[in-house]
């Protein structure tokens, strides 16, 4: 019997030494990564309303969450919180507030870059991990602005690995993390650590009926996200498309039956230098509101949008571009065959 009590007790001494460990390597994860966990603070563009025909082109404030990557002040954060994006705050946990721009996106696997104008004094980048470097069943912690209650960290565990179908056009198989931390609105693109500091995801999504936690968060893995910046995606040409097909385009009265139909310009980015027009009319097409009376852009750089294939090539040919380079941009304004030229102006437009 005394035996017993005695290997009971030393259980619970060793559970509570291992506790109190974990919570110390948490507390120093947390002072040490802190700094590059920033808010975005992002003034967009709104969709189309629901029951509105003629659409007005308006904003809306948004709150998410990034994490800085290079001493240069490139920050990744998800697709979603900056896809529509007219003006971007930067704010770090010093205080500092810069603005940022946008330098590439991909919805396809809700991803995005960003660059902030500066830095705090001594700022050091955080690092990410390697591909493929989690495993299911260890602990993670998320930092973030859950409804903007700033730098909150919340700790769960890596428990599951989720593909998604590829992406059309690419070889690109997106790859999601599950986690059971507590994730809500304003964690969207910040960062998911291991706890030697690194970065194994960018927070994406949770799957919930009522829209708040209930232990179903996933955050974009590392894997995706190496693969995403070693493609070297073009920066950030600034319109919201949809991709038309034969039926689509019989419908709207697109007589090519292909191309994107222009739903939204961002200001100050590469379309609204050339003058590109976003629509105005809205419709439903099946479950999906859709703006009529922009311009289809049928064709970029020699390569006419037939399918996800052409543009994720004309994606590839945006990439590559060099300064001088004119790109010929082919569309329909008011079904009227015109043409613009733009000359690239840096290595990267």
């Amino acid at each position: 019997m005394l035996r017993s009590t005695l290997f009971f007790l030393a259980l619970l001494l060793s559970h509570s030494v291992l506790a109190v460990k974990e919570q110390n390597i948490v507390q120093k994860l947390y002072n040490e990564v802190n700094h590059g966990v920033v808010e975005l603070h992002v003034k967009a563009l709104t969709p189309p309303k629901h029951g509105q025909v003629l659409h007005k082109s308006e904003t809306s404030n948004s709150l998410g969450s990034g994490v800085v990557i290079t001493d240069k002040g490139r920050i990744l954060t998800a697709a979603h919180v900056v896809s529509r994006a007219t003006q971007i705050e930067v704010a770090f946990s010093d205080g500092t507030k810069t603005t940022g721009h946008v330098v590439w996106v991909d919805n396809s696997v809700d991803l995005a870059m960003i660059q902030a104008a500066k830095l705090p004094e001594n700022f050091k980048a955080l690092p990410l991990a390697k591909s493929g470097d989690y495993n299911i069943g260890e602990k993670i912690v998320i930092i973030g602005a859950p409804y903007g209650v700033s730098h909150s960290l919340s700790v769960g565990y890596l428990s599951g690995v989720r593909n998604r179908e590829k992406v059309p056009g690419s070889n690109l198989i997106p790859r999601f993390l599950q986690t059971d931390a507590s994730i809500n609105k304003g964690n969207s693109g910040g960062p998911m650590f291991n706890l030697d500091g690194e970065v194994i995801g960018i927070v994406s999504y949770i799957m919930s009926k009522t829209g708040e936690s209930n232990g179903l968060g996933f955050a974009v893995s590392i894997d995706t996200v190496h693969s995403m910046i070693n493609s070297e995606p073009g920066d950030f040409a600034g319109f919201i498309p949809i991709l038309l097909d034969e039926k689509i385009s019989q419908a709207i009265n697109n007589p090519y039956g292909y191309g994107f139909l222009i739903q939204q310009v961002i200001p100050r980015t590469l379309s609204d230098k050339l003058g590109f027009l976003g629509g105005h009319f809205s419709v439903m097409i099946g479950k999906s509101h859709v703006l009529l009376g922009g311009d289809i852009l049928l064709e970029i750089a020699g390569i006419k949008i037939k399918d996800a294939k052409s543009a994720f090539n004309i994606k590839q040919r945006m990439a590559s571009a060099k300064k001088g380079d004119n790109i010929p941009f082919i569309f329909l304004r008011d079904g009227e065959k015109k043409i613009i030229y733009w000359q690239v102006e840096n290595e990267q437009y």
